[in-house]
């Protein structure tokens, strides 16, 4: 009996009790075949190509000597659970599973992920059409405007508060992605789409028509209590795997990205004092992320 309560009491994801024993390691054996390193991918961060994870797999363990096994989400909530039970080491989640982690769990980050010819952010931006389609962001209100979330950044948060700063009301219309947002904006179903500016050059016929702020891309980030020459052999293993073509591939199938470099939480910072001065919290950013909080609170007497 007593182990169908564990059983239970884990598959439930209770961190108190998780750290108190169901998640207990070996630090002393982390990277080892019996104990190796575990990589989290987020959903977001999928491989388009399941030969893209074995490979990123085998280069990280060749290149760090550890044992390393990469796993792949299957929400958000469990690209992150796993750091507060100390199940997973490493991980490359979004910006905003990042900043939840970081709150409950004070992972670190490491690296940061590069677009493009080594970009390592980018612009959130309103689209509108280019023939027909608003002129100035006042001609917004009361029309819809289309927005991805409500847990994106670019597709929301940031939009969000740029129109209300500018005293602009607008009808939300919301869509599961940026593609599909953009799509409602192109076949004329929204005035407006927040999203971010690469959207502008992939389709003909939009323009931007505000940029509503700059948005660092997200982090590779790791387990506090990681011994930090483990830490320091991840991160450059994870730098060396855009120096070969079929690295550069493998981590193109992984939401495009074609490099990384080293990265400090202060990057993070103002993105965390804005929505504080806006009155959010991180916990918006996330489906889940009110109910990681709860959970992560102490027992209270009498409830």
């Amino acid at each position: 009996m007593k182990n169908i309560v564990n059983r239970v009491l884990c598959a439930a994801l209770l961190p108190a009790l998780l750290l108190a024993g169901c998640s207990r390691r070996d630090e002393a054996s982390v990277g080892t075949p019996a104990n190796p390193l575990v990589v989290v991918l987020s959903p977001a961060h999928a491989p388009a190509s399941p030969d893209a994870l074995v490979y990123i797999q085998d280069h990280l363990q060749k290149a760090t000597g550890l044992s390393v096994r990469v796993e792949t989400a299957a929400t958000p909530a469990a690209a992150i659970n796993p750091f507060g039970t100390g199940k997973a080491d490493a991980g490359l989640i979004t910006l905003e599973e990042f900043l939840v982690a970081r709150e409950e769990y004070g992972v670190l980050p490491g690296l940061q992920a590069l677009r493009g010819a080594g970009l390592a952010d980018y612009e959130g931006v309103l689209l509108a059409r280019s023939d027909g389609g608003p002129k100035t962001l006042a001609d917004l209100a009361g029309l819809k405007v289309g927005f991805v979330g409500p847990y994106s950044v670019s597709g929301f948060t940031l939009p969000v508060v740029y129109l209300e700063k500018a005293g602009v009301k607008a009808e939300r219309e919301f869509s599961a992605g940026h593609d599909q947002n953009v799509k409602k904006l192109l076949d004329g179903q929204v005035a407006a789409a927040a999203t971010y500016a690469r959207q502008a050059g992939k389709h003909k016929g939009l323009r931007v028509l505000a940029v509503t702020g700059r948005v660092p891309n997200e982090p590779v980030v790791f387990r506090r209590a990681l011994a930090e020459e483990k830490r320091e052999a991840l991160k450059a293993a994870f730098v060396g795997l855009a120096a070969t073509r079929e690295g550069r591939k493998a981590l193109g199938a992984v939401a495009d990205i074609t490099g990384f470099r080293p990265v400090s939480a202060e990057v993070y910072r103002p993105l965390h004092e804005l929505l504080r001065a806006e009155g959010k919290s991180v916990y918006d950013l996330m489906p889940e992320g009110w109910a990681i909080h709860r959970l992560n609170q102490p027992y209270m007497q009498g409830l």
